[in-house]
């Protein structure tokens, strides 16, 4: 992310009152946790003693190469999923000029809440994640809703078709990438929902113990939701082992029996 700078406070201060003029820039600092994007925190104040903590997202080359209109695009989204009940950030602005702040941007409404990475509860920690999980292909929206999201089966052929990218001594990439061309494309079995495309505990954020957001979703996409439930399987076996994944697999599987398509 060294090619895009963060935003002066000047830039910052002209950013809020593009959202709106009474607004003014109390202070900012940046957040840690990204990697395809620098994310800033921002404090402002309004009239009448309005107050407001925001977050700016800039994407950086790689997101905009993949997708130029990332910034509108996550903000319909996120628009969308927060109308639905969802505990997503709320946007507010998108702007893919770059004429205020350096490169496209999203401003968001804050989460409180933290990255949890040694949760004291797992069961719990894995419960939360798999109803969340639900909860985001069970919200309702259609392909009609998200036409600008992409196809998951379009990016993994996309994917497929790149070169090996581990050591094979530590994973068998190549023979997975074989057995994938094999037998792709899959049959489709499951109703084509909205991905979160990232699915996992540092996309999550926690306060006292208990899920309070789902954030990035710049790699969001529409497809068989056991895209989602895979990367977070595989991300719980890694970090906690597989008793932890099968708690959550268990819970996820208790709330949402996908339907079959047409059903």
């Amino acid at each position: 992310m060294s090619e895009l700078s963060l935003p002066s406070t000047e830039q910052a201060d002209q950013l809020v009152r593009a959202l709106r003029p009474d607004l003014r820039l109390v202070r900012m600092r940046p957040l840690t946790g990204a990697v395809s994007s620098k994310v800033t925190c921002i404090e402002v104040r309004g009239a009448g003693g309005f107050r407001c903590t925001l977050v700016l997202r800039q994407y950086g080359a790689a997101s905009l190469r993949a997708e130029p209109r990332v910034a509108g695009n996550e903000y319909r989204l996120l628009k969308l999923l927060s109308a639905a009940g969802l505990p997503v950030p709320r946007p507010v602005l998108a702007d893919e000029s770059g004429a205020i702040v350096p490169g496209s941007c999203l401003l968001m409404v804050y989460i409180d809440g933290e990255r949890v990475h040694n949760p004291a509860d797992l069961p719990s920690f894995a419960r939360q994640l798999a109803a969340a999980l639900a909860a985001v292909h069970d919200c309702g929206l259609t392909r009609a809703d998200v036409p600008f999201l992409p196809d998951i089966g379009d990016r993994v052929s996309d994917e497929l078709e790149t070169g090996p990218r581990a050591r094979e001594g530590v994973v068998p990439e190549t023979a997975i990438r074989s057995a994938l061309r094999a037998s792709w494309p899959p049959h489709q079995v499951n109703t084509p929902v909205v991905l979160h495309g990232d699915y996992w505990p540092g996309n999550v954020l926690w306060r006292d113990g208990r899920l309070v957001g789902l954030i990035d979703w710049e790699e969001a996409a529409f497809g068989d939701p056991l895209a989602d439930l895979a990367n977070i399987r595989l991300e719980i076996a890694w970090h906690f082992g597989t008793a932890v994944m099968d708690t959550l697999t268990g819970e996820y599987l208790r709330r949402r029996v996908a339907e079959p398509v047409g059903a």
